[in-house]
């Protein structure tokens, strides 16, 4: 019940944060995709950049003024249910800020994050789009606090998009670092109906035999994605496998992965 109590008020602090998103950016870009009936334009290019996928950040965020999605699911290979939280609001130019929280049945509680994001370049100038994140994690891959770094990039053609991240986390205690790289691929099958691959890598990057306890050495997610657009409103399902090997430990975790997203954009 602390668990579930604690993720309800961060649920709604987060979403009260954003109602008042939409008096703080600019108009939908020229170049955004055309929506069909009953579909959002901004939904529609925001699921089109990979906005919703949770194992990642998307590459362009000015086709929305903010987005928020919530995701929960069940992680085989960690044997423990998976919830995360994010909201994404773009407040001055290329520039936005980046909030959320995640727990894993594993760590025990729900632990915040938060970054800032800035976007370089555009497909239309550019050839491709590419934004760059720096925040903070309280709990990173390797179990402690951590300062993060990611670069996304993406690239659309024609109805396809094709996303990569790579990322860089420095642990605040232990001497600890990690790695980071995720792939992903989307495809819209359907004016309201996306289909794709995402996948995420992570590996330690610290090698000593004073390791945090339960720290991962290596752990991989991939899997096929769907994602709905109804309106303003975004709809997504992931099934997939995850794999996780801890330091210091021969054996290998392998299980199914389901994740269900719900989000908005505003």
């Amino acid at each position: 019940m602390a668990v579930a109590s604690r993720l309800l008020l961060v649920s709604t602090a987060l979403s009260l944060s954003l109602l008042g998103a939409r008096a703080w950016a600019d108009p939908l870009p020229p170049d955004a995709a055309e929506a069909p009936p009953g579909a959002s334009p901004e939904a529609r290019a925001a699921v089109d950049q990979g906005a919703f996928l949770g194992l990642g950040v998307p590459a362009r965020n000015d086709a929305q003024r903010a987005f928020a999605y919530f995701q929960g699911g069940y992680d085989g290979a960690a044997r423990s249910a998976t919830v995360q939280g994010v909201a994404q609001l773009r407040f001055a130019g290329p520039v936005s800020l980046r909030a959320g929280f995640g727990y894993h049945g594993g760590a025990g509680d729900a632990r915040p994050t938060v970054a800032l994001a800035v976007d370089l370049l555009r497909q239309p100038a550019h050839g491709l789009n590419l934004a760059v994140y720096a925040g903070y994690e309280a709990f990173g891959f390797n179990t402690v606090a951590a300062l993060s770094a990611r670069v996304a990039l993406s690239r659309q053609a024609g109805a396809a998009t094709f996303i990569a991240n790579l990322g860089y986390g420095l642990g605040l205690a232990e001497g600890e670092h990690y790695g980071e790289l995720r792939l992903g691929a989307l495809y819209r099958v359907h004016p309201r109906l996306q289909l794709g691959l995402d996948a995420r890598a992570r590996l330690d990057l610290e090698r000593d035999a004073d390791e945090p306890e339960n720290e991962p050495d290596v752990d991989l997610i991939a899997g096929p994605v769907a994602n709905l657009s109804i309106d303003r409103f975004v709809i997504g399902a992931t099934a997939g496998v995850s794999t996780v090997k801890y330091r210091l430990t021969p054996e290998v975790y392998t299980g199914a992965l389901a994740l269900v997203t719900v989000g908005s954009v505003f």
